[in-house]
């Protein structure tokens, strides 16, 4: 998997995910909360709406009372009572003019008062008033007697009024308002009826009823929150015709004052849901439509007294209340589905600027594990990749250092092995050599006194015989040296000091090639070692400086410490040392002068005096021109085996 893919995920599963799923929680929790609220103000609205009904229906129910106790209602119950003998009072037709002028009136003024009715105790109708007009009294009853509407005859409506109770406001539907019902198709609510019993005397009742008219202005200016639809049925289970009709219907513009149809009954309406609903419980909440609408309802008794009940709803579409929140929530996706574009924009570029430095660090490794030791990671990209560019660097380096100080180790070894072989094998040469050289010294000796005759030609063969023979001698002398390996005799010895009179051995040949000697000499202190051994050291580097330097040129010489060790640097401003020579220049009889000017031991004398001391003999190109010698003696005296 890419790193840019790893990003992606990590950052997706560390931000953008519980960011989703925190937003949509929250989301969920404030619609819920949203809902309960909703349902609050649903269930308020519900029952401010049946608050204003019922008192608009106690104000006509009052209304009522006051008409009944008026003072031209009590002119006519003599009239009342005389019809209930079957005698027509003297003043029939003047007191009946007289009561339907003051209910035409009463009309006018309570325009909700749709039917106005005075009955005798046989339930006949002598005055009705109805849309503020008068009813002619054109019927005869059956004593012949006028009446304003046709005799009834229907004993168990007789019981029900016979069984409500005097003076009292009852509620019931007259069989004359079933009959006007069933000719204009009309449904109005249910009479209100009073018995009349004067001095217990039960004399007739007073009926009216409401069309609606109020209670329908009041329902269109009744707010409905969330633009909820209002419906308001009737429920009446000893009333076939009535049971489940809508009164009140917002989406079918249906009012109280309109015409009904048997069609159109809350049984037919949600699949009988809700109709089902009010027979369990007498409020609550149904879904309907698959779930896409909520029905709240509330049963409501209009009627004091009576087992009818009207059912207060309101229908609201659950998606005009998800909406703001499915908004909210498509908002979230897409501002999500943004963050994954950025995410992945991100992540290339943070996965750029990561795997870049890894390549190239990865290459680096690659490069340097194929031999080019001299491959260096380079600085960039984050902290933490640049620290393992550090790392990788300074192990390189490390690595590097380590193996330098190996091969050196090595080449120390591997010349220590050298010249202990040399020296056995120079000191066999040596000996055989010493006694012939020894023995032809001595020859020429003989042959110069035999020369007496002083041959000149003889003689100058002769000292050129023995001085050949001295300088094979000297040779042969040094090689023994070399081989031989004179241990050190340690003593503390001044440095400063030591070092002036080593420079003033050498003063003269430095003199002869016009190089000057600058010395630059730190604290004095004591050191231990062979004052002599260390001089022969000194003097050969100085030497070498001379011969390598240009004539004009100086040749430095300066002492310092370092850690543990007392260093003695020679420094020549001359051509230095190629790098093949670098590797021999320890090695006897190798040496860059001519013939005659050196045998090619004083490096390899000098470096085995060194380890003797317990030091080390180092030899360097400079940056610039020429080559430093530097010798380090340890500060404190090293014990030494002599093999």
């Amino acid at each position: 998997m890419q790193l840019r893919t790893h990003i992606f995920l990590r950052v997706t599963l560390a931000i953008l995910l519980p960011m989703i799923l925190l937003v949509f929680a929250a989301t969920y929790y404030s619609e819920q909360r949203y809902h309960q609220e909703i349902e609050a103000e649903l269930n308020g609205s519900l029952n401010t709406i049946i608050a204003e009904i019922d008192r608009r229906l106690v104000y006509e129910r009052e209304t009522f009372r006051a008409l009944v106790n008026a003072p031209a209602f009590e002119q006519y119950l003599p009239v009342i009572q005389e019809a209930n003998e079957g005698t027509l009072h003297h003043e029939f037709f003047e007191r009946t003019e007289q009561i339907n002028g003051f209910l035409e009136t009463f009309q006018q003024i309570v325009p909700s008062l749709h039917t106005l009715r005075i009955l005798d105790a046989q339930a006949n109708t002598l005055v009705k008033v109805r849309y503020g007009q008068r009813s002619q009294a054109t019927f005869d009853g059956i004593d012949s007697f006028p009446l304003a509407e046709e005799e009834i005859d229907d004993e168990r409506y007789l019981e029900i009024l016979y069984a409500l109770p005097n003076n009292e406001i009852g509620v019931t539907l007259l069989t004359q308002s079933r009959l006007e019902q069933e000719d204009d198709g009309s449904l109005p609510m249910l009479d209100y009826i009073m018995p009349i019993e004067r001095e217990g005397e039960f004399l007739g009742y007073v009926v009216v009823n409401i069309l609606g008219e109020q209670i329908d202005r009041i329902l269109d200016l009744a707010p409905r929150s969330n633009n909820g639809q209002l419906l308001i049925a009737e429920i009446n289970p000893d009333d076939k015709y009535r049971n489940g009709v809508l009164l009140y219907d917002d989406e079918n513009k249906l009012r109280f004052t309109d015409v009904k149809s048997e069609q159109r009954k809350l049984q037919n309406l949600f699949d009988g849901k809700l109709y089902e609903a009010v027979q369990e419980f007498p409020y609550g909440i149904i879904k309907t439509n698959n779930g896409r609408q909520e029905i709240y309802y509330v049963e409501y008794l209009p009627y004091p007294n009576l087992l009818v009940h009207w059912i207060v709803a309101l229908r609201i579409n659950i998606n005009e209340i998800a909406e703001p929140f499915n908004r909210f929530r498509f908002v979230i996706l897409l501002i999500a589905f943004v963050g994954v574009l950025v995410s992945l924009w991100l992540a290339g570029i943070t996965a750029g600027r990561i795997a870049r430095p890894i390549i190239r660090l990865a290459k680096t490794l690659k490069d340097y594990a194929n031999g080019d030791h001299k491959a260096r990671s380079q600085q960039t990209g984050t902290e933490e990749i640049q620290q393992l560019g550090e790392s990788f660097n300074y192990m390189a380096d490390t690595l590097e250092q380590a193996a330098a100080e190996r091969d050196h180790v090595q080449n120390i070894m591997l010349q220590q092995a050298k010249l202990a072989s040399i020296g056995q094998m120079a000191a066999g040469i040596g000996h055989e050599l010493n006694n012939p050289l020894n023995n032809i010294l001595t020859i020429s000796k003989l042959l110069e006194r035999g020369n007496k005759n002083k041959d000149e030609r003889l003689k100058k063969d002769i000292e050129s015989l023995r001085d050949e023979t001295l300088r094979a001698t000297t040779i042969v002398k040094g090689v023994l040296n070399f081989a031989r390996q004179v241990p050190p005799e340690f003593s503390r010895f001044s440095v400063k000091q030591w070092l002036i009179d080593t420079v003033m051995l050498v003063q003269q040949q430095a003199n002869s090639q016009h190089i000057k000697l600058k010395t630059a000499c730190g604290d004095d202190i004591e050191i231990i070692g062979d004052r002599a051994q260390l001089q022969q050291v000194l003097i050969n580097l100085l030497l070498n400086a001379i011969q390598a330097s240009n004539s004009g040129s100086s040749v430095f010489i300066a002492t310092f410490i370092h850690d543990d060790e007392y260093v003695i640097s020679v420094k020549d401003n001359g051509c230095g040392i190629s790098e093949d020579d670098m590797k021999k220049v320890f090695d006897p009889f190798f040496t860059r002068k001519d013939v005659g000017e050196g045998n090619g031991l004083g490096l390899s004398i000098s470096l085995g005096i060194m380890e003797q001391h317990g030091g080390r003999l180092d030899i360097v190109n400079n940056e610039d021109l020429g080559v430093t010698a530097s010798m380090y003696v340890p500060l404190e005296k090293t014990e030494v085996k002599i093999g």
